[in-house]
């Protein structure tokens, strides 16, 4: 993530584990040929079972509404003509576009690569002057001023009004570093940019919001699960969100239209999860706009969210919360809780300068926690943000390990049990994702370089260099099978690789709009098996994971600052940060009994047992990860009303 905060204040030096070094760009190992990778992935992999998965060689056209995915040849020729690729190639992306000339450079299009620093300036991934309405003369037109509260004084979102938009629940210094890639808030975007000659009606300011909305409560566009009745607005949902989606796709930039307009839209035809509740009380806080995991789930009744200094606790239907954490005395006053994972019974939060705390879910001790830090202050370290923890079980304990991924450029491997960092694994530039594998043995990881780095989880080394992105990638994730790996990058692309077979990606995908920010696989064992991708505002992707051909998209009005599945996978909770229409938003499984694969794949009749879980019907009762039964499973979703007893 790049280095947008300073250090708050100071603290004894601290011993950490002997720290490792790996290559600076282009240094990294080359992809091997295939049997190398075999014989690599044989030493570092357990067993794993079949996937039937395979390429999608259907052709496909540079039309960017047309449905199905990218061609991988194609995308694997656009990869080497693009500037600052490891290709040879060096073609125009888009002729008809004068700021692509090949006069321009690579910074024109993608800014600054890999900085050690960055000056005062947010991701210039949204130009705000391109979305003035063209009846305003750009002279005049509304650009959100900064806004003083107290001695701070931060910067409203994009076309925000002031006199529109509720106060900010928390101090919000951080909010001083402009994200222009925000999309406009939806009570001011309502007011200021949709249907300029609409007669006069209700603005959304005027709608008062309740503690909660159920699926029995909606009633269409006379009340939607946000609470907004649109029919007394002379307009429906559908029209705001289609305008919406227009006004900001015209404020994408130009180097990342040119990569959308080569992947083809991911039809929105599928339906994995419903709408169950939304608890607008909880409102969790997103500290920086690239960061977007501050929320996780350990049941229905568990729901855990971070805001400012504290991680509180609520649960599906909404019980008032309570405080699990409070680093208060710990983190400077304009400092924030950055990223929060859970295992089990073990939550683990980390912070704006390297602080990190254990909470033990289990203790009945109230809201005890253990405190550490990642390192020290030392002077040549500019930032040392805590971007994105995850927990996994570990081969050796019995307590889980938690690896902590640092602006500082380091990877850490935490042991919950003992409060020990036992790696320490230093990277060219910050580390920004994660993911391990099942087995602990092998790591995917993700930072502010364009490299999709395979590494061995013990050692920290990569032995896979994967080139699939062309700006910073922000999220990761390896499923349950042991061989799905997805990644996330701020070019707005979502890539899927299978571990079998580095040579090229399973699948390509856009985002429906924004940049997707948090990337999760359903747990093994939930249901036919999806891909969930959070877009940084409005947008959640829930992805086929057996053909990567179709998807479910949850809309809403908002930024999203993470999802999270429950353990068993049958609930999805959402973190929605909009100040007035925000809040805990449920989602539950839907469908489960159904069956699907990849077209064509199921046409030998003797194929009775279609695999959508993670592996076969048969193997799931002896995975001791499944937390369902096989009698539960096959009564998932079933309608038992009319059943008398």
């Amino acid at each position: 993530m790049h280095n947008w905060s300073a250090p708050h204040s100071t603290t004894p030096h601290l011993t950490a584990p002997p720290s490792q070094s790996h290559p600076d760009h282009g240094d990294w190992p080359h992809s091997p040929s295939a049997l190398a990778a075999a014989v690599t992935l044989a030493t570092l992999s357990d067993g794993r079972p079949a996937d039937d998965d395979g390429d999608d060689d259907d052709e496909v056209e540079d039309d960017d509404d047309d449905g199905g995915g990218i061609s991988l040849e194609d995308y694997q020729q656009f990869m080497e003509t693009m500037p600052g690729s490891h290709g040879a190639g060096e073609g125009n992306i888009d002729d008809e576009d004068p700021s692509l000339d090949e006069g321009g450079t690579i910074e024109d299009m993608f800014g600054p690569i890999h900085p050690s620093y960055i000056t005062y300036n947010a991701i210039d991934m949204f130009d705000q002057t391109s979305s003035i309405p063209h009846h305003l003369h750009t002279s005049t037109a509304y650009i959100a001023a900064p806004m003083a509260i107290g001695a701070q004084t931060i910067h409203l979102p994009y076309g925000a009004d002031p006199l529109l938009e509720p106060p900010p629940t928390l101090n919000e210094p951080h909010l001083s570093i402009q994200d222009r890639a925000a999309f406009c808030p939806i009570t001011s975007y309502f007011h200021r940019f949709f249907g300029h000659f609409k007669p006069v009606v209700p603005g959304l300011d005027l709608v008062q919001v309740p503690d909660f909305i159920s699926r029995d409560d909606l009633k269409g566009d006379e009340y939607d699960y946000q609470g907004i009745d649109w029919t007394k607005r002379n307009t429906t949902r559908a029209a705001v969100r289609k305008a919406r989606s227009q006004h900001e796709r015209q404020r994408v930039l130009h180097s990342v239209k040119a990569v959308r307009k080569y992947i083809h839209s991911t039809p929105n035809t599928d339906s994995f999860f419903q709408f169950r509740r939304i608890n607008t009380k909880p409102r969790a806080f997103v500290p920086h706009f690239q960061l977007r995991n501050i929320v996780t789930a350990t049941s229905r009744n568990d729901v855990y969210y971070a805001k400012g200094h504290q991680v509180l606790h609520t649960d599906a239907e909404g019980v008032p919360e309570d405080v699990v954490a409070d680093l208060s005395k710990h983190l400077a006053p304009d400092a924030s809780i950055t990223t929060i994972a859970s295992h089990g019974d073990v939550l683990i939060a980390g912070a704006f300068e390297g602080e990190y705390a254990i909470a033990n879910l289990a203790s009945t001790q109230g809201s005890a926690y253990t405190f550490g830090r990642t390192s020290d202050f030392a002077t040549d370290t500019k930032s040392r943000i805590v971007n994105h923890m995850h927990l996994f079980s570990s081969r050796r304990t019995y307590t889980p390990q938690a690896v902590l991924c640092s602006n500082d450029h380091h990877l850490r491997v935490l042991d919950c049990g003992t409060n020990t960092l036992i790696h320490s694994f230093q990277y060219p530039a910050a580390v920004n994702c994660s993911a391990t594998s099942p087995n602990g043995r092998m790591r995917v990881v993700v930072g502010d370089f364009q490299e999709t780095l395979i590494t061995n989880a013990e050692t920290g080394q990569a032995f896979e260099t994967l080139n699939s992105h062309t700006d910073d990638a922000f999220a990761c994730a390896w499923a349950d099978d042991g061989i799905h790996v997805a990644t996330a990058a701020q070019d707005s692309t979502i890539v899927v690789w299978d571990a079998r077979y580095w040579e090229k990606p399973l699948a390509v995908m856009k985002s429906e709009l924004s940049v997707p920010r948090s990337l999760h696989f359903s747990p093994i064992g939930s249901g036919p098996r999806v891909l969930v991708a959070a877009e940084a505002d409005d947008f959640i992707n829930i992805i086929n994971a057996q053909t990567w051909e179709s998807k479910q998209v949850f809309d809403f009005f908002g930024p999203a600052g993470g999802v999270s599945f429950t353990p068993d996978g049958q609930s999805l909770f959402i973190a929605n940060g909009e100040r007035r229409f925000g809040g805990i938003i449920e989602l539950e499984r839907t469908g489960w009994a159904d069956k699907t694969g990849r077209r064509g794949s199921f046409d030998d009749e003797h194929q009775e047992d279609i695999v959508t879980d993670w592996v076969g019907d048969g193997a799931l009762d002896a995975d001791g990860r499944v937390l369902a039964g096989d009698v539960q499973r096959q009564r998932r979703h079933v309608d038992l009303s009319g059943v008398v007893v």
